[in-house]
C-alpha cells in the first residue's frame, strides 16, 4: 500500500503543477485583455530562482508578456510533436510513440526552455511591439511549474507506467475481468466456491507476489471450472463476496476447455502449434502498448503493464504445456501493491 501512495503522490503533484500552469497562462491573457493585475501570488511564485544566476523578474502584465508566455507554451506543444513524430518513424505505432514521448517529458521541457531562448531574440526582431527591457515573472511562473511538472511526472511515469487493458475471461458464457470482477458476480451467476459460500471469510496473508488471497476451485452445479484466487480489495480480510478475482487458473483434467475463453478465444482451440509459431498478443487478439512475451520450449507469458504495478494493474497470461505436447494450464492473473 506504501509504494502505491507514494507513486500516488508524485503523480497528484504533476497533475497539479500542469493544471496550475495552464491556469496562470490563461488568467494572464485574460488580465492583458481586461487591462487588470494579476493575483499577487503568481507574481511570487515567479520571482523563486531555480538557477545560480539571479535575476530580477518583473510584476508586469501587458502584451509583450502574453506574447512571451505563448511562445513558451507553443514551443511545449512543438517540441512534444516533434518527439512524437521521430518515436512514430522508430516504432510505426503511435500508441507507443506517444508513451515514448510522456516517459521523456523532462528532456522535453528542457528542450522546450532551451527552443525558447532561442526564439525569443527572433520574436523582438520580428515583432516591434514585443521588443521589452522586462524579464516577466510570469514567464518564470510558468518555467518553474513545467519544469517540476516534467520532473515529477517523468518519475511517475518510469514508475507506474501507463495502464493496460485488463484480460476478459468468458467462464460458461460469465465474463469476468481479472483484477476488478467481484465474487459476488460470479455468486449471482450460479457459480459456486468449493467449501465456502458467500459469508465465508477470506484472509489475505500477503506472503506471495502471484498469488493474493485464497485459492479456491470453482463450480457451476457439479462441474469444476478451475481454480481461482479471491482476494479482499483494500483490506486483510472480508467476505467471500465482497472480494476480487485476481487470478483464474485451469488446466484440461479439471475443465471442459471449450467453456472457457481468454478475451473472447476459445482455449480448447489453442495448440503448442500456435504458441510457437504466433506472438502471444495475436493469439489472443490483444493490442498493448507496453508489454513483454516469454517464449520457451514448453512455458509461454505475456506480461501486460511491465513496470511496477504500484499505481496500474499488471497482468499476466501463462500456458503450460507438457514435453509430449500436452496442455499442463492455463493462468491469467493481476497483479497490485495493495495485495501484496
Amino acid at each position: 500500500m506504501g509504494f502505491f501512495i507514494s507513486t500516488l503522490g508524485f503523480g497528484i503533484f504533476s497533475l497539479l503543477c500542469f493544471i496550475l500552469a495552464v491556469y496562470i497562462y490563461f488568467r494572464l491573457l485574460i488580465a492583458v485583455c481586461t487591462f487588470k493585475k494579476l493575483p499577487k501570488w503568481i507574481y511570487t511564485l515567479g520571482h523563486i530562482q531555480i538557477t545560480r544566476r539571479a535575476v530580477k523578474y518583473d510584476d508586469i502584465t501587458d502584451r509583450p508578456a502574453m506574447i512571451e508566455a505563448s511562445v513558451f507554451m507553443v514551443c511545449i506543444i512543438l517540441v512534444n510533436i516533434i518527439v512524437t513524430g521521430v518515436n512514430y518513424f522508430k516504432l510505426h505505432n503511435i500508441g507507443k510513440a506517444i508513451f515514448s514521448c510522456l516517459q521523456m517529458q523532462f528532456a522535453v521541457i528542457i528542450a522546450a526552455i532551451i527552443l525558447f531562448g532561442i526564439i525569443r531574440p527572433l520574436i523582438c526582431f520580428l515583432i516591434p511591439s514585443y521588443r521589452t527591457k522586462y524579464s516577466y515573472s510570469t514567464t518564470n511562473a510558468l518555467d518553474i511549474l513545467m519544469f517540476f511538472y516534467s520532473f515529477a511526472f517523468t518519475f511517475f511515469i518510469s514508475i507506474a507506467g501507463i495502464p493496460a487493458k485488463p484480460v476478459n475471461v468468458q467462464i460458461a458464457g460469465t465474463n469476468v475481468i481479472i483484477g476488478s470482477t467481484r465474487a459476488s458476480t460470479l455468486l449471482d451467476n450460479g457459480f459456486t466456491f468449493k467449501g465456502k459460500n458467500a459469508d465465508s471469510e477470506i484472509i489475505n496473508t500477503r506472503s506471495d507476489h502471484f498469488s493474493y488471497g485464497e485459492y479456491l476451485e470453482l463450480y457451476l452445479g457439479e462441474k469444476s471450472f478451475g481454480h481461482v484466487c479471491v482476494t479482499p480489495t483494500w483490506k486483510d480480510s472480508d467476505e467471500l463476496k465482497n472480494c476480487t478475482v485476481t487470478s483464474f487458473k485451469v488446466t484440461p483434467d479439471d475443465t471442459d476447455l471449450s467453456a472457457v475463453s481468454f478475451n473472447n478465444i476459445t482455449l480448447s482451440d489453442l495448440q503448442l502449434n500456435d504458441f510457437e509459431t504466433k506472438n502471444l498478443k495475436d493469439i489472443f487478439s490483444l493490442h498493448p502498448i507496453d508489454y513483454d512475451e516469454m517464449k520457451g520450449p514448453y512455458y509461454f507469458v505475456l506480461t501486460l503493464q511491465t513496470h511496477d504495478y504500484s499505481m496500474w494493474k499488471r497482468y499476466r497470461i501463462e500456458a503450460d504445456f507438457n514435453s509430449d505436447n500436452s496442455l499442463s494450464y492455463y493462468n491469467v492473473m493481476a497483479q497490485h501493491t495493495i495485495w501484496e
